[in-house]
């Protein structure tokens, strides 16, 4: 008999799945994802490509995450994607291999990632120094490490 019950309560778990994170100010997505297109018209006035994007073209937009926590730094943050979004994000990889996608967050674009193989795990790290910018603003969004 107890055996029977910890099977059923197995079953409920794994069938029920994780609820999301949601962001202290859910008004905005956490990210919208976007495709760089190359700028050639654009004067190259810093080093690295030149690109630009269609705002009202978003290639994923990210509500909620299945997990968000501190690197083992205590400065960067893991992030893991909801099962929705890990699947288009493990897709978009796919289709944008060898390219740029920006990373959008409340009307600002934090970083350009750059897709070198497909992602399909649905986990996206931003370390220090060099995502400061995401880490920092995912930290304000959570309310991480206040």
């Amino acid at each position: 008999m107890k055996l029977r019950i910890l099977s059923y309560a197995a079953v409920l778990l794994a069938s029920s799945g994780f609820a999301d994170i949601k962001p202290s100010d859910t008004r905005t997505p956490v990210f919208r994802f976007y495709q760089a297109y190359p700028n050639p018209s654009q004067q190259r006035l810093t080093p690295g490509p030149q690109v630009t994007f269609d705002a009202r073209l978003p290639v994923l937009i990210v509500w909620s995450v299945r997990d968000v926590k501190l690197a083992r730094d205590h400065k960067g943050v893991v992030l893991t994607l909801n099962d929705k979004d890990r699947a288009t994000f493990a897709s978009l990889s796919r289709i944008y291999r060898n390219g740029l996608l920006l990373v959008e967050g409340q009307g600002t674009i934090l970083t350009a990632i750059h897709i070198g193989q497909p992602v399909d795990n649905g986990v996206l790290e931003f370390k220090y120094p060099d995502d400061a910018n995401v880490a920092d603003y995912l930290r304000r969004r959570f309310k991480m490490g206040e």
